[in-house]
């Protein structure tokens, strides 16, 4: 049974956008005089569900009420080509997105309503990595034929010297990428990185390769990170305890201590120490590298194959540290993640995070935390 919206929802949905599609970039009004007679109207617009009205739709939510799916919150307007790529390539837009949109294309209709000037509303961001050494708060401005534009409010680490400098410092390919909190994906830049200055902000334009290939957890199999013995040899964790494994010793180890695969491991103890005082926004850049670690592929000298370390994992819903505070060296964190094949898991794993002091300059992201741990300066 679908969770349809009332006609008087969509009728709301479609007003508050003037009628106007809300992908970024599109605008195209969607409704207009048709030709039967004076009063004929065509309506080229459709109200989307942001999360599917019904099991196996795209963006499922099991956890929610058939009232929450079927509400207004749950809706957003579009034309009926962007409604139908939404939903058939699902995978790549998240409903986090879909959400930032919809209040993306609200505040600009009412900012051209009241003739208001852009700077006083205050419009949804998303932080955005460009490589390693930029990441900044950032507003969807546009999508058009792989071609994703955004404006920059603020930098988080690295500045205007680092954007402008980036296609010039960064040669290899595995460097070269954009990660996005909210849509839960990352993807490999594909050219030159283009950037303008317009009305006082920075503008990134780009083109993207396609997304990388996704798998499941299930054949996994790797020996006990314990060294448990079980019928005399060592301990097999298989499947969704593999993985849970892999996730932990993905997240504990840090970027380029494996001699053998110096682009393996994350930034979690830096990010960890210089952004601990600072809860919301550590745990954004916790979702953000875990994002890049499913989606961003590396190469080690046992795997002639380019792919991503977590890519089992589709994307994560949610993530939570339930002590800041480091126990045996630890720290909890539970994530809710989506496999490969859409199935939703949930536990908490324990993330080794390194000694402040041992915190050490792999690479220039290194060196930058390192620095602001030390100084408090970016």
């Amino acid at each position: 049974m679908r969770d349809d919206f009332s006609n008087k929802t969509k009728d709301t949905l479609a007003k508050r956008v003037a009628w106007r599609c809300s992908f970024p970039g599109c605008g195209r009004l969607t409704i207009g005089p048709g030709h039967k007679d004076s009063s004929d109207t065509v309506n080229l617009g459709e109200a989307a569900h942001i999360n599917a009205a019904s099991s196996n739709g795209p963006r499922f939510d099991e956890t929610m009420t058939s009232e929450q799916r079927k509400s207004i919150d749950n809706g957003i307007w579009m034309c009926r080509h962007h409604a139908r790529m939404i939903d058939s390539d699902y995978f790549n837009y998240s409903s986090a997105t879909l959400k930032q949109w919809k209040r993306l294309a609200e505040d600009e209709t009412y900012r051209l309503l009241k003739e208001l000037e852009r700077g006083e509303i205050k419009q949804p961001t998303t932080l955005i990595a460009i490589g390693q050494e930029i990441v900044f708060e950032g507003i969807w401005k546009a999508v058009n034929n792989g071609n994703w534009i955004f404006e920059v409010e603020q930098f988080i680490l690295g500045n205007e010297n680092k954007l402008i400098d980036f296609n010039n410092s960064h040669n290899n390919n595995l460097e070269r990428y954009i990660v996005i909190e909210t849509q839960g994906d990352g993807r490999v830049i594909k050219g030159e990185l283009n950037w303008e200055f317009v009305d006082g902000k920075y503008q990134i334009s780009l083109k993207v390769e396609d997304k990388s290939p996704r798998t499941t957890p299930y054949g996994m199999k790797d020996l006990s990170h314990k060294f448990e013995i079980e019928n005399g040899d060592l301990k097999l964790v298989e499947g969704e305890e593999c993985a849970k494994q892999t996730i932990m010793l993905t997240l504990s180890t840090d970027f380029g201590d494996m001699w053998y695969s110096p682009s393996f491991g994350s930034f979690f103890s830096a990010y960890y120490w210089a952004f601990k005082d600072n809860q919301e926004l550590l745990l954004r850049l916790f979702k953000l590298e875990i994002t890049r670690l499913i989606s961003i592929p590396h190469q080690d000298s046992f795997d002639k194959e380019k792919r991503p370390p977590l890519d089992f994992i589709n994307r994560v819903i949610d993530i939570k540290i339930a002590n800041i505070e480091i126990a045996n060296y630890q720290i909890p964190i539970q994530l809710r993640l989506e496999w490969g094949d859409g199935k939703l898991w949930e536990d908490v794993i324990g993330v080794y995070i390194k000694p402040k002091e041992e915190i050490t300059a792999h690479n220039n992201v290194y060196k930058t935390l390192a620095r602001f741990v030390k100084d408090g300066t970016i």
